[in-house]
């Protein structure tokens, strides 16, 4: 399976990268690519679809296409995190009608969440689903929403009742093809990944069928909460790859240069430093196999170490890539060097999935609990 991925990203992944980069393409062919080598749904039952892969798997797998194309990466990532809730929550039907083809690639899919008045706070969102006999009718917008303009599925986060707070949180399954009144934006301009397309999505008297609801009304925080492990879970790994991708583009650099042979004492500390690098890369992915372990072992999603590693190797990502940067010298800034690119796609890891200080909560909220028994 590695092996397959491997030549993929050789093949399509990486060779596209720079130029999705520089003009904001969809990186269509290379998910297609992935799909039709059978890595589209690792994490689904091969009865949908799937590889059954373990998370382990998955977080390298994700951690390798990240290494290459941030773009790629992340529309990548938002394939599964639509599949998950869908096989979490989905009847069976709702199942055999996306998850076949999210794996396939002939399906886009895209988690509609993030408000602009509720980010983090998810319980205090706006957009509200009211039930009219056989169909709900939902009003709101959400921002930031990864694949949005070109998904032909969205699991959509809404309310049935602002004043129940949490509790009235629902999920639906949103057929764009088949849903009037939602309009998407035109995709934002970013510091990075800027071929995965974020959009704001706009619903509008949107009908859709009362059978597209996921689970039970109220159900849908529960949901959520897990839901959030595997995205935490793909940042981190996204983290990894950043923090690989700048290496390796630097390394090779100075490979090429001769840099690395000379007995100089320049020479020896551009080795000194890249040992660090290194070893800190190797360290952080050490620790996010430790947690997917943890997570595929565990009844209960363990939060503080998911919080931990996706605080810890995002803010990797960033720092081992900011390091390649300086080490260029005056060739840092250059897009087709490769490093200030991954600086560029990692900053948002930092952000997304849950900030990194929602995460530094999580884990000091863990330490006071853990103090007290």
């Amino acid at each position: 399976m590695i092996s397959a991925l491997d030549g993929v990203i050789a093949q399509t992944v990486a060779p596209a990268a720079l130029a999705v980069d520089r003009t904001g393409a969809f990186p269509s062919s290379s998910i297609q690519e992935l799909a039709q080598a059978g890595l589209g749904g690792l994490l689904m039952p091969a009865s949908l679809g799937g590889c059954e892969t373990s998370t382990a798997t998955y977080a390298e797998a994700l951690s390798r296409i990240a290494a290459a194309c941030g773009s790629t990466s992340t529309v990548y990532m938002t394939q599964m995190h639509c599949a998950h809730p869908i096989h979490l929550q989905g009847r069976p039907d709702q199942h055999t009608r996306w998850i076949p083809a999210i794996c396939r690639g002939t399906a886009i899919g895209a988690i509609a969440l993030t408000e602009p008045g509720a980010g983090s706070d998810v319980a205090t969102m706006r957009t509200t689903a009211r039930r009219d006999g056989d169909s709900y009718t939902i009003n709101g917008e959400k921002t930031f929403i990864s694949n949005g303009d070109v998904a032909d599925v969205i699991v959509l986060f809404a309310t049935v009742d602002p004043s129940l707070g949490k509790d009235g949180i629902t999920a639906f399954l949103v057929d764009t093809a088949n849903t009037v009144g939602l309009e998407a934006g035109k995709p934002m301009k970013k510091l990075g990944q800027k071929g995965a397309s974020t959009v704001t999505l706009s619903f509008q008297d949107c009908r859709i069928p009362a059978a597209a609801r996921l689970g039970d009304e109220g159900e849908g925080y529960p949901l959520l909460l897990r839901s959030v492990t595997k995205s935490r879970i793909s940042a981190a790994a996204q983290g990894i790859g950043f923090a690989q991708g700048a290496f390796d583009d630097t390394v090779r650099y100075c490979a090429e240069r001769d840099l690395l042979s000379s007995r100089t004492r320049a020479a020896q500390d551009l080795q000194f430093e890249l040992a660090r690098l290194r070893a800190e890369t190797a360290a952080g992915r050490s620790m996010l196999r430790e947690v997917c372990d943890l997570v595929d072992a565990s009844d209960e999603d363990p939060t503080a170490e998911v919080a931990m590693v996706k605080m810890h190797c995002t803010a990797l990502g960033v720092r081992v890539a900011s390091a390649c940067v300086e080490l260029l010298g005056e060739d840092g800034d250059r897009d087709d060097m490769g490093a200030e690119r991954r600086l560029r796609d990692g900053k948002i890891t930092e952000i997304y999935d849950g900030t990194n200080q929602v995460q530094s909560m999580l884990v000091a909220r863990d330490i006071r609990i853990s103090a007290t028994v």
